[in-house]
């Protein structure tokens, strides 16, 4: 099984923690390659003309996963810290891409929300692996090294 992460946005901040979760439930995981002109044009064309720039670029770095992986990931950050939100079009990029109308596969759009703890974020990746087939001792085993 193949999982794709776009390199954009919360790519720089949590990466290690995806890509250490979900290698040791022995998923192979594919990243998209850096920032190019083409990924920027990709997006531009791909999204809503009203989003920002980074969603576009998001959505760019989306289109270079899609023929090379079975699912994609893309959390739906509600809070990164106890006391923030993240913004809104960052939070609905799960449901942006599933109704832009593309041929994506199928998204993966675990919600992560800080102010309801670490046990949340815990809760919301174990339920994304019992979708893939995973068992929660598992999926908690990966949870607890990453």
């Amino acid at each position: 099984m193949r999982l794709g992460i776009p390199r954009a946005l919360l790519y720089y901040h949590y990466y290690p923690l995806w890509l250490t979760f979900w290698q040791r439930l022995g998923v192979e995981v594919v990243t998209s390659p850096p920032t190019t002109k083409e990924i920027l044009n990709q997006g531009v064309l791909a999204a809503v003309p009203e989003a920002c720039l980074p969603v576009k670029v998001f959505y760019g770095h989306t289109l270079q996963l899609v023929p090379r992986v079975d699912y994609l990931f893309v959390p739906r950050l509600v809070s990164a810290e106890p006391g923030t939100y993240i913004c809104p079009k960052l939070m609905g990029l799960p449901d942006m891409l599933r109704h832009a109308g593309l041929k994506l596969p199928p998204v993966l759009g675990p919600t992560l929300n800080a102010r309801l703890g670490r046990r949340a974020w815990e809760k919301s990746l174990l339920n994304t692996a019992r979708v893939l087939g995973f068992t929660v001792a598992d999926a908690r085993a990966a949870w607890w090294a990453a």
